[in-house]
């Protein structure tokens, strides 16, 4: 009986190992049965290499959510660079579908265009964001609609500044309005 234990315990680390998944420590220990020259483990091994590639080949392709790529690098700080040759040189497109609208309030959505800093704000009608301080400068452009404090109005195409530390009334909208903002 300790013979096909030894065995089902050769299977289970073979198979393990040929997807990446055996932890380090118990790697480093099968890889020396392999250089040892264990026939069984290398035939093990070989034979679960063929069903990985088998499985990889079996599965359909699919394409990940367009937001995903767009949320791993904001989550690891990284900065998409293009490639070599792109006409856009060093930089980053953000097509509609790459983010997501997510609900920031009600009658309020978000979209976030690089990181925490660059977002699109979509106000429906009536709606209203209460009161806040400003940590970093905002800079808004309104891009369709309006939207008002403390008795101003700012339209389609007026842009507005609030420095770091000012704080902000209550903004409302009675038609809706779509606004492109930046923190700096």
């Amino acid at each position: 009986m300790a013979d096909k234990n030894h065995i089902d315990e050769i299977e289970q680390q073979a198979a393990l190992y040929a997807i990446g998944a055996l932890p380090a420590a118990e790697a480093r220990l099968f890889e020396m049965r392999l250089s040892g020259g264990c026939p069984l483990c290398q035939a093990e091994v070989r034979e679960c290499g063929q069903a990985v590639a088998a499985l990889q080949l079996s599965v359909p392709e699919v394409a990940p959510p367009p937001a995903l790529r767009a949320r791993l690098l904001e989550s690891i700080g990284g900065q998409e660079k293009s490639s070599k040759g792109s006409p856009m040189g060093v930089g980053r497109i953000v097509r509609p579908d790459d983010s997501e609208w997510v609900t920031a309030a009600p009658g309020i959505s978000v979209r976030m265009l690089l990181g925490k800093r660059t977002m699109l704000v979509r106000m429906d009608p009536k709606s209203s964001f209460p009161p806040h301080d400003h940590t970093a400068a905002e800079q808004c452009l309104v891009l369709e609609g309006s939207v008002s404090s403390a008795g101003v109005t700012a339209y389609a195409g007026d842009y507005t500044y609030m420095p770091s530390g000012s704080h902000h009334g209550d903004l409302y909208t009675d038609d809706g309005c779509l606004l492109l903002i930046a923190y700096t």
